[in-house]
């Protein structure tokens, strides 16, 4: 009853809000400057307006938030980002920090007030992460294995305290863009805190709870996006377990030859699974990277299954009639069956699968990091 009655105090309060938020800046050490605003539009940052400062440096400006909901905002001067803030309807926001962003302080907007705390806890999290990350390093170079035995354990603790805190305040602040901090948060580029397939559970939660307030947002939409891809991948990985003979799901595709090729004749083998568009030049010169890898490792057993998602079928024969590896395309482009099968919502995307046809990695991109990967089931 508690809930239902703040779930409606909360509709109640956005349908008499304005769609404008104010904002008060006074940046110590830049009189007479520019400051930039700038809006997080989900996936890119677009400036939105420069403040000029004034002698005291001040600036003020009315926002009109898109969408009528909570919007991510940047302030930067000379480079380098000042404050972060979370401005909702109605918000009349002031913000005092120096030209460095250091003694940053924030009022009048409770969601940028909340994010600082969150952003504060994270950037302590992170430098504890950095420093142990780093000793590990030094300590595999020197050999010293009971240190790497203990910085490992510690890391280990460090992920499960910054993830459990991060739910806590998932429950705590359910309506709250700010989880959008924590759940999208990396440690490093191929260390994401919330990285398991169950986490789907957390990001659904966030979605249905911010959709009841703001169904027009699209960082809502991308929520969205995120749990479905999640579970529909946690749905395949179910499948691959429940399979009787193998562990993946079938591919029969033609190759450059118009011969089908399955994916289930690389049974037993140690196998990359990868799915590729040939139109991007970043996505074709990774395949002259995979040639020198396959090149390496193919003595040990090491295949390749190349499905192309393109619908020109004669410029993709003309690129991969090079590589050893099978190749294979529908021309049925982003209609193609297959990526369903996958759950392949973005390009490339890439499976490592070991003899048992067991997935072992996933989108590793960077060459020391797939080097890595490959001779480890190469190996097996």
């Amino acid at each position: 009853m508690k809930k239902l009655i703040y779930l409606a105090a909360l509709l109640a309060f956005c349908a008499c809000s304005s769609d404008k938020a104010s904002l008060k800046v006074r940046v110590e050490g830049a009189a007479n400057k520019n400051i930039v605003l700038s809006l997080l539009n989900v996936s890119k940052v677009d400036v939105v307006d420069t403040l000029k400062t004034d002698a005291a440096g001040k600036a003020s400006v009315k926002i009109d938030l898109p969408y009528k909901s909570p919007n991510f905002y940047y302030l930067d001067y000379n480079g380098i980002r000042i404050a972060s803030l979370l401005l909702a309807p109605g918000d009349r926001a002031k913000v005092e920090v120096d030209s460095n962003g250091r003694n940053l302080k924030i009022s009048g907007s409770k969601e940028s007030e909340l994010l600082q705390s969150v952003d504060e806890a994270i950037n302590k999290g992170q430098k504890s992460f950095d420093s142990l990350s780093v000793q590990l390093i030094t300590c595999n170079e020197i050999g010293d294995t009971e240190s790497v035995k203990r910085l490992r354990v510690e890391l280990g603790r460090l992920y499960v305290n910054q993830k459990q805190a991060a739910v806590k305040h998932l429950v705590k602040n359910p309506y709250s863009f700010t989880n959008l901090r924590n759940l999208y948060r990396e440690f490093n580029e191929n260390f994401p805190l919330f990285s398991e397939l169950t986490d789907g559970v957390y990001f659904r939660q966030l979605a249905d709870s911010l959709q009841t307030l703001y169904p027009n947002s699209p960082y809502v939409a991308a929520l969205d996006k995120e749990a479905i891809s999640l579970f529909n991948e946690m749905d395949l990985s179910y499948r691959m377990k429940d399979a009787t003979q193998i562990n993946f799901p079938e591919i029969a595709l033609p190759d450059t030859n118009a011969e089908v090729r399955s994916l289930t004749d690389l049974s037993g083998k140690p196998f990359i699974l990868l799915f590729w568009d040939p139109s991007d030049n970043n996505q074709k010169m990774f395949n002259a990277e995979l040639e020198k890898i396959y090149n390496q490792f193919s003595g040990r057993g090491l295949q390749i299954y190349s499905v192309c998602v393109g619908t020109d079928k004669a410029y993709w024969n003309s690129i991969v009639n090079r590589f050893p590896w099978i190749n294979v395309c529908d021309g049925k482009g982003a209609s193609s069956p297959v990526l369903v099968q996958y759950n392949v919502t973005k390009l490339p995307s890439m499976f490592i699968f070991n003899k048992d046809g067991e997935i072992v990695g996933k989108d590793i991109f960077d060459n020391k990091g797939l080097v890595k990967a490959v001779s480890s089931v190469c190996q097996e």
